[in-house]
């Protein structure tokens, strides 16, 4: 083999690895975030109360629970809910104590007996009457509301076209003020979901109403809110 033809065997590899350097240095990405938002109206409300009482004995004190809880059940039966959310079982007793300076130890106040209580009611224009029977009928105290809906899917999946477009928009700015040509997304990744949020122009509170009436609530808008990451790719 002659000086020559060894010559062309090292320099075609060599010639070939500048033209892929060059290639890769001419190759641009532009990373841009977008974000998007849905507002819907809740269909329900899941409701929460709990039921305390303490007593001399662990027996009594769930004997007492007991007793309102059947009395609750009774009256939830008559609002529009899902009977199959209903939930009543989960019950705790725990031993209280307060400290007794004179003698420098504990000392056993009784047993205290808690036990909770959720269903999701299907009508909203139910909530403040069930609340206030909730009080009435002796809950010790009443969650706040967490609403729902049936087209939190539909809404997320709407956010999330929305934050695309948002990211593209930008990328396409970005492109333009650098002199590029924007491409195809080389990949596309969505933020963590998060529960969707109630929006209100006011707080969900009972509206005014006179003494035979009960509270009416008013919940504002489930915010549904999706968030995306976007690379893509741009030439000169």
């Amino acid at each position: 083999m002659c000086s020559s033809d060894l010559q062309r065997m090292i320099l075609l590899p060599l010639g070939l690895a500048t033209a892929l350097l060059s290639a890769s240095l001419g190759a641009q990405t532009l990373s841009v975030e977008g974000k998007g938002t849905v507002e819907i109206a809740p269909e329900y409300a899941r409701v929460g109360a709990s039921v305390r009482h303490i007593a001399d004995s662990a027996a009594a004190a769930q004997a007492t629970v007991d007793r309102v809880v059947t009395t609750l059940l009774s009256e939830i039966e008559k609002l529009p809910l899902d009977p199959d959310t209903v939930d009543a079982g989960h019950i705790t007793i725990q031993p209280k104590y307060r400290w007794n300076p004179r003698l420098e130890a504990q000392e056993l106040l009784g047993y205290e007996a808690t036990r909770l209580l959720w269903f999701k009611l299907t009508s909203l224009d139910s909530l403040g009457e069930t609340l206030q029977m909730l009080t009435e009928q002796g809950a010790t105290s009443v969650q706040p509301p967490q609403y729902g809906s049936t087209l939190i899917d539909e809404a997320r999946s709407r956010a999330l076209t929305i934050a695309y477009e948002n990211a593209k928009r930008d990328a396409l700015s970005l492109a333009t003020a650098a002199g590029l040509t924007l491409g195809l997304p080389d990949t596309i990744s969505t933020g963590s979901q998060r529960p969707p949020l109630l929006r209100a122009a006011q707080r969900a509170a009972p509206a005014a109403m006179d003494a035979e009436m009960a509270p009416r609530y008013e919940p504002g808008q489930l915010s549904v809110s999706a968030s995306v990451s976007v690379i893509f790719s741009a030439s000169p």
